[in-house]
């Protein structure tokens, strides 16, 4: 196998990618350092163990959601409808590309009694995601209405993820991100 160059962060995204659709306990290190396209003596000069990678992953990806989606809940600019919409449309576009689903999802389901020092990083993923929605549910309901809609709203659409899935059907979504933005009547 040629040398192949490649940075950290591309290793972790691949890895991610690969966590998120086989499965953090069904991947080895010999599959990630294929899916880079490194040996698995070279894999090693990168990362020591496959937990170091997801870290790194849970880190790019809290990262990645904190600039690109949940900010979207912040921009006064434009109404809390179409806030709601476009941040949950590029949420659910990120969770059905690929074959995997919800990596956050996924690693929680899979890593709760495993590999509980993931639980942190897991946590304020879905702690961002819950306050974006809120701050978007709060322009038409009160604070603790807000807060309890924010937490029903992420569940409608971890499940709709899945049924979309499983039946390989997109309607799921697209009715719960209409609920979602039905939430905000101002």
């Amino acid at each position: 196998m040629p040398v192949q160059k490649i940075t950290r962060e591309e290793i972790v995204t691949k890895c991610v990618e690969r966590f998120r659709t086989h499965g953090f306990h069904r991947t080895t290190m010999s599959d990630l350092a294929e899916v880079c396209g490194l040996q698995k003596g070279s894999f090693y000069h990168y990362f020591s163990c496959k937990d170091e990678i997801l870290r790194e992953g849970l880190v790019q990806t809290r990262d990645y959601f904190a600039q690109h989606i949940f900010t979207l809940a912040y921009d006064n600019g434009i109404t809390a409808k179409e806030r709601m919409k476009s941040m949950l449309d590029a949420h659910v576009a990120i969770m059905l590309r690929g074959n995997g689903g919800c990596l956050v999802a996924n690693v929680s389901a899979e890593t709760l009694n495993t590999a509980p020092e993931f639980m942190p990083l897991l946590r304020e993923i879905s702690d961002r995601w819950h306050a974006a929605l809120t701050h978007i549910v709060r322009t038409c309901r009160e604070r603790e209405e807000a807060d309890s809609t924010a937490w029903r709203i992420m569940q409608d659409i971890e499940g709709a993820v899945m049924l979309a899935r499983l039946y390989d059907s997109a309607h799921f979504t697209t009715e719960a991100v209409e609920r979602s933005v039905a939430y905000c009547t101002e």
